[in-house]
């Protein structure tokens, strides 16, 4: 079914200048102005799905700040750190305790932390890799009896210290994009979808999709070589870094959201939530694992695959997965930012949110919403 759906991919490569509304067309834009890929388009069966574009260039809108990231560490031999928290940020997230004291483990906010909490090899070292755009790094990824060379970059915090653990944010480029984009300053997918501003004490990790049937670059998981790919890269900031392995979090845009839907379905063990910006879950849903995902979904209701984006209904396919898997209630109540919506009666720990954007809004297109950085940084930042 899955090969099926991806060979009737089709997408326009050239960048296209945009305005900042972007409506009625295949062209993306985030914030105030900038211009947006074309989108792409994939037919399945059982419906129409699609890639979807580059996101406009523009900045987020700031939504009062985001929640502290809680205090120091606990005294040798104690117990968690429980941090008084920052300033209030959306969604009023509590600050996160600081990390362990010696004999200590990393306090956690909800009883839904991924279970194990060992250190990894990384932890303690003397020296590591240098990140940054300047410092692209390869990785050979074992998968189905094949070996692939893959690209990736990542970024870590202003004063790494290998004494304590990390959070990890991965973000996946939109069809046709780069990693290095992603990891780069400029256009509505920079600087990690613009939660790296957002997050301090975060490792952020970006990878290069694989071209397509098509030609292009993205995440189609052929035979599950991005799936291993995503193992490969959480292997190795585990043998390189002092990693939290509670704290591990998924985000992207279209082919981006796509592969955030791919890992919540086949890693959500691994993976303790996602922001998922205008996706849907390709391939055999049946191939997911039993294991409940903290999820923050956005979509546009004028989202379709005609004007080269992810169709509205395909978005709301994969959402309701996610509610089914987390024991979520069929019902909501509002949350900020506006339009959101968070669903009652999930599973401790897995909290599930949803933001449908519809008229008279002017962002219910295949578009980053201006308020998704923000409120995605504080979803994450609660755990």
């Amino acid at each position: 079914m899955a090969s099926q759906f991806l060979n009737k991919l089709v997408l326009p490569l050239a960048l296209a200048a945009a305005s900042c509304s972007g409506s009625g067309s295949d062209i993306g834009a985030a914030g105030a102005g900038g211009s947006g890929a074309a989108g792409d388009t994939m037919s399945g069966a059982g419906g129409t799905v699609a890639t979807g574009g580059a996101p406009g260039s523009g900045g987020a809108t700031g939504l009062g700040g985001l929640s502290g990231s809680g205090g120091g560490t606990a005294g040798s031999g104690g117990g968690a750190g429980a941090g008084p928290g920052g300033a209030p940020g959306v969604d009023s997230g509590a600050g996160r305790g600081g990390a362990a004291g010696s004999g200590g483990s990393p306090a956690s906010v909800d009883s839904g932390a991924i279970a194990d909490a060992a250190p990894t090899a990384g932890c303690g070292a003397a020296t590591w890799p240098m990140g940054g755009t300047a410092n692209p790094q390869m990785i050979d990824v074992a998968n189905n009896g094949t070996t692939t060379a893959r690209q990736f970059y990542f970024a870590l915090p202003t004063n790494y210290a290998s004494s304590r653990p990390y959070r990890v944010v991965f973000a996946w480029h939109y069809a046709g994009g780069t990693a290095v984009m992603v990891a780069g300053t400029g256009g509505g997918a920079g600087r990690y979808y613009g939660l790296q501003p957002l997050l301090a004490d975060t490792i952020f990790i970006t990878g290069q999709g694989l071209n397509d049937a098509q030609g292009r670059t993205g995440w189609p998981n052929t035979n599950g070589q991005d799936v291993a790919f995503a193992r490969a890269m959480m292997d190795w900031l585990n043998a390189n870094f002092c990693v939290d392995k509670g704290r591990i979090f998924s985000t992207g845009f279209s082919y981006g959201a796509i592969m955030s839907h791919t890992v919540a379905c086949q890693m959500p063990d691994v993976f303790r939530a996602a922001g998922i910006m205008s996706g849907a879950l390709i391939g055999r849903a049946n191939s997911c694992v039993n294991h409940p995902i903290a999820a923050w979904m956005t979509h546009g209701s004028d989202d379709t695959s005609a004007s080269g984006g992810v169709d509205f209904s395909a978005g709301v396919t994969a959402r309701d997965r996610i509610v089914a898997l987390n024991h979520c209630a069929a019902t909501t109540q509002p949350t900020t930012p506006d339009p959101c919506v968070a669903y009652d009666g999930c599973d401790s720990g897995y909290p599930t949110v949803w933001c449908p954007r519809q008229a008279p809004r002017t962002d219910t297109g295949h578009v980053i919403p201006s308020f998704a950085p923000a409120a995605i940084a504080a979803f994450f930042s609660q755990f």
